[in-house]
């Protein structure tokens, strides 16, 4: 019985770390800035980092409602897969890479302004937007 709880307490808690590590490496999704990526003919760089927060965070988010199915499943047949186990556990280590490049990314990029060729005015315009 034992085990049993380990294979489902496990991912569960894990997929939550991760969806907590997403929210707080990467802050909330703006909205309305990811629709515009989607949506738009020339998205931005706001937009473009805005995708990409929700996208990582929805994929944990995905993680946690797998590994609640999971539980669910576990509870009402009283046993969980060795082979979904497995492939759990690749799912997990799978998003927990993605959250640390988008993390790593997301910190250590900074978004640049080229000046060459262009007016005061124009830098000032691009530093603005």
């Amino acid at each position: 019985m034992g085990s049993v709880i380990g294979r489902v307490a496990l991912p569960l808690t894990a997929s939550a770390a991760q969806l907590a590590a997403a929210l707080v490496v990467l802050g909330p999704p703006g909205w309305s800035d990811a629709w515009d990526f989607f949506g738009s003919r020339s998205p931005t760089f706001t937009a473009a980092l805005a995708a990409s927060r929700l996208t990582v965070t929805a994929i944990a988010a995905l993680m946690v409602v797998w590994a609640l199915g999971r539980a669910m499943r576990a509870a009402a047949r009283g046993v969980a897969g060795r082979r979904r186990e497995t492939v759990a556990g690749a799912a997990v280590l799978a998003t927990g890479l993605l959250i640390l490049a988008a993390g790593l990314g997301h910190h250590l990029t900074a978004p640049s302004v080229d000046l060459g060729g262009g007016s005061v005015k124009e830098a000032s315009q691009a530093v603005a937007r």
